[in-house]
């Protein structure tokens, strides 16, 4: 019977002792895969974060464009410059032509001689010769226009003030200027003839000179 016992009792412990050694191998490889499962972990954990950085720095920045548009100033036209010139006795204007007029006196002593004035772009001479208000201006310049201008044709004078003078032609004749004077084909001076003012130019071989009086 003691025998018996004897052999149970070292059978148990043989038992436990497996037991217990099974337990210990169990617990010691559950906690070497704790470890490296976090060993795994951290290792992770640095590409994770550069990762999370590298999004960051290709994530392009959100740029507003509505002050920048305010800021642009808009294209307004710029203010258009008053080009119209007149000279000292204001522009004449003549159905298509115009010309900035510039006083001359024949009868007086000037610094600048009528033909200067004439030959000037955008200038017609201006005087008074025998009591007669005279403009003159070349052919080649615009001043073709009274070659084509029948009886009653208007024209004006216009100042700076914004006043203007108003004509109306009532003769066209073909001419000679002598110098002192501006004679017809027949000799007569036109500035004998009735007018308030004459425009000629030269035309052919002499003058092409048009009478008007105040409209």
């Amino acid at each position: 019977m003691k025998k018996c016992l004897k052999i149970l009792l070292c059978t148990f412990v043989v038992v436990l002792s497996v037991f217990a050694m099974f337990r210990i191998n169990t617990n010691a490889k559950t906690a070497d895969n704790n470890g490296i499962n976090t060993i795994k972990e951290e290792i992770k954990k640095p590409k994770q974060v550069q990762k999370e950085k590298q999004v960051q720095r290709e994530k392009p920045a959100v740029v507003k464009t509505s002050t920048v548009r305010n800021s642009v100033p808009k294209n307004t036209p710029a203010p258009k410059t008053n080009t119209v010139r007149y000279g000292t006795f204001g522009r004449l204007y003549v159905r298509g032509y115009s010309v900035a007029l510039y006083d001359y006196n024949v009868n007086t002593s000037s610094s600048s001689s009528l033909q200067t004035i004439v030959n000037n772009q955008d200038s017609a001479a201006y005087y008074i010769n025998k009591g007669k208000l005279i403009i003159a201006d070349h052919y080649y310049q615009g001043f073709s226009v009274l070659t084509n201008l029948g009886e009653e044709s208007t024209a004006y004078i216009k100042f700076k003030d914004g006043s203007i003078i108003r004509y109306r032609l009532i003769k066209k004749a073909r001419g000679v200027n002598t110098g002192p004077d501006l004679v017809d084909t027949n000799g007569n001076s036109f500035f004998n003839m009735r007018s308030d003012i004459i425009m000629y130019t030269c035309y052919g071989d002499g003058i092409m000179a048009t009478l008007w009086v105040l409209s």
